[in-house]
């Protein structure tokens, strides 16, 4: 942004010097980065931060200048009247969603001439070229307000309409500069009735430019979508003063004023008539209304702050103080200023203009916290150091993935939440499973030589809520693949599905809870079982299927653990407990159950803790079996039972008793018969 030293004078009288006023102005936020001469001038170039495209005109400087010397400002007036009609013109917006508001005024009879030395002075001042009086007119107001302008020749307009529509494919327009441009489908245009007249928000036509021959002309202030003009911007490779304030989002309240203050400014320069105003679509044009405590800003800020003083600040900066209830205010924020939204940015707003170096550089006393780390916390340190206790490397992936990614686990890709703006189509979507960005790191190991792994990721997954909300959850994902030893002692031993299973049964183990594996069918995936805790599901194991490793070029079974931690942080309880040994011995009794292959061995398991009472110290699965001396779709499942009292020793009569118990409750739940 350049800024004309003589200019900005007209609009606040700051009694600064060139070098005060561009201290000021950088320490307030508006970084004025090189100064020169110009004649008895002095022209500035400012850095002005994304999120401040108010500072991109003149009296957005002013105003800032304003508030921090504490002076008056003194804006530029807008009032016009029409004086008669002019020939008749019709807008349509037929791209409401790029284009919410149009306005097009019609000025009657001009004589395009070059500038009046005024205006002329101003635009030359902040490094523009003087064209003519129209032209010089829109690149003033465009530079005093900061709301792009265009002017069309209006009798060169055909069929005496406007149309803001997307362009289609194949169609073309010679812009201004001289350059044959090829438009593609999305890029929003202003068209008349047979072809494209300007691109919107970013340049005009040559076919109907302003010239000295010109008599009538279309005004043109409108709003346009910020990411529609960045997005054409960059695809035709053209930017501009128009399209780079546009792209940071114009004062939605300045459309029309911009376009009375520019309309006065041209008819005073051509000695045209004022006509109609065609003003189209709406586009709500009202700030936010914020609470703020003066006193808990002073807290945050580590000075004692006066409520004048507070108020002061905010009328120079055009925040509108609604309510007064001691320290406690209530403020509305002003159109231009979108990037206020919250109590902390108007603290923000105090600190920089009461001034940073204002505010003492104190350390102030140090208060230890009762709890150092929160609970999730501690649980995600706990789980990695489980799990890299049993081998397992640690990786990091994107949280964004592509659409096949989604499709190759659409059983578990449960309302994906889509970007409506990606960066490629390889990063449109918030990742609902982590499977991909782990088979992404299978494949990217393997192909480099590294076959034996051993991976986990903890990491978020995202889907679509009710009421237009959005579910992320903590979520833990392990992949094995190749061998789980290879050493001159033992061998190579193959990583299979009771691995994986194993890794999954340590986490929760490792935080003292009993998970129930059941089997289950997943699309994509082998071997399902479901991992239920407490009732509620919570994750799954399975071998990934053939036509999912060859999408990934992975030739070696994997094997892929998925689980959410939300019901694993919210059930641990990290706090350690002592038990000492035994004083009494325990005595074990097998019980081997004959059952159809569906039965989840955690069923089973469930079952026998239910009905051992307080005698069941440990439970151990410790054999199964299927083969010719069992029936088919039958298994046989083999249980180790240990019973014991803390408090005496168990009789022979007593364990069986408990024993049989147990045995007529898993015939009576499941209908199983003994071996």
């Amino acid at each position: 942004m350049k800024l004309s030293y003589n200019w900005i004078k007209e609009y606040v009288d700051t009694g600064a010097s060139e070098e005060e006023l561009a201290q000021g102005l950088t320490m307030s936020g508006s970084e004025v980065g090189e100064m020169e001469k110009n004649g008895n001038d002095t022209l500035m170039e400012l850095e002005i931060t994304t999120n401040r495209p108010d500072c991109l005109n003149i009296v957005g400087l002013a105003r800032e200048a304003a508030a921090v010397f504490d002076k008056e400002l003194k804006t530029p007036k807008a009032d016009v009247s029409e004086e008669g009609k002019g020939p008749a013109i019709e807008c349509v917006i037929k791209s409401k969603q790029l284009c919410p508001r149009y306005t097009a005024r019609v000025i009657a009879g001009t004589r395009v001439k070059a500038a009046s030395e005024t205006i002329k002075k101003h635009v030359e001042a902040v490094a523009l070229r003087s064209v003519n009086n129209v032209v010089d007119v829109t690149n003033f107001c465009l530079m005093e307000q900061g709301q792009p302008l265009h002017a069309f020749d209006l009798d060169k307009i055909k069929g005496g309409k406007i149309i803001i529509r997307e362009a289609t494919k194949g169609e073309k327009i010679e812009t201004i500069d001289g350059e044959m441009r090829d438009l593609q489908p999305g890029m929003l245009v202003i068209a008349d009735k047979t072809r494209p007249i300007a691109v919107a928000g970013i340049m005009g036509g040559k076919d109907t430019e302003v010239t000295e021959s010109t008599k009538n002309i279309l005004l043109e202030s409108a709003y346009f979508d910020p990411v529609s003009v960045r997005r054409t911007a960059r695809m035709l490779g053209l930017s501009s003063d128009s399209s780079y304030r546009f792209e940071r989002g114009v004062d939605k309240g300045m459309i029309k004023m911009a376009s009375d203050r520019a309309t006065k400014l041209i008819a005073e320069e051509t000695g045209g008539k004022v006509c109609e105003l065609y003003d189209i679509g709406s586009l709500p044009a009202e700030g936010d209304t914020i609470k703020f405590s003066v006193e808990k800003a002073g807290r945050i800020l580590g000075i004692s702050i006066e409520t004048e003083k507070a108020k002061n600040i905010f009328n120079r900066l055009g925040i509108t103080v609604c309510e007064e209830n001691g320290p406690e205010l209530v403020v509305k924020t002003p159109t231009f200023r979108e990037d206020l939204t919250r109590e902390i940015d108007l603290v923000e707003e105090v600190a920089r203009i009461y001034g940073y170096h204002n505010i003492p550089a104190e350390v102030t006393k140090l208060i230890p916290q009762v709890r150092r780390k929160e609970h999730e916390r501690e649980v995600l340190e706990k789980l990695r150091s489980i799990l890299a206790a049993r081998g397992l490397n640690e990786i990091m992936t994107y949280s964004l993935i592509n659409e096949a990614a989604v499709k190759r686990f659409s059983a578990i890709s449960k309302d994906p939440v889509y970007l409506n703006n990606p960066v490629s189509e390889e990063h449109k979507i918030m990742t609902p499973h982590l499977l991909d960005g782990m088979m992404r790191s299978l494949s990217w190991n393997i192909n480099r030589g590294n076959k034996d792994l051993g991976l986990f990721e903890i990491g978020k997954i995202y889907s679509k809520g009710a009421k237009g909300k959005y579910i992320e959850i903590h979520t833990l994902c392990i992949g094995l693949t190749g061998n789980l030893r290879k050493n001159w002692e033992e061998g190579d031993r193959k990583v299979h599905f009771f691995d994986i299973k194993g890794m999954a049964d340590t986490v929760f183990k490792g935080f003292k809870l009993d998970p129930v594996f059941e089997g289950t069918k997943i699309s994509g995936l082998e071997s399902t079982t479901v991992i239920n805790l407490a009732d509620k599901e919570t994750g799954f194991i399975a071998e990934v299927s053939k036509k999912i490793l060859d999408a990934y070029d992975i030739e070696h079974p994997v094997y892929v653990a998925q689980i959410k931690l939300d019901s694993l942080i919210e059930k641990t309880n990290l706090a350690n407990h002592y038990h000492s040994i035994p004083r009494y011995p325990s005595s074990s009794r097998d019980v081997s159950i004959l059952c159809d292959q569906s039965l989840a061995a955690g069923s089973v398991f469930k079952a026998i803790s239910e009905s051992g009472e307080e005698l069941i110290r440990d439970i151990e699965l410790v054999d199964v079996y299927t083969g010719e001396q069992v029936d088919p779709g039958k298994k046989s499942l083999t249980y180790s039972i240990k019973y014991g009292l803390d408090t005496r020793t168990l009789k022979d009569e007593e364990i069986e008793s408990v024993h049989s118990k147990v045995k007529e409750h898993l015939v009576k739940k499941f209908n199983v018969t003994f071996r």
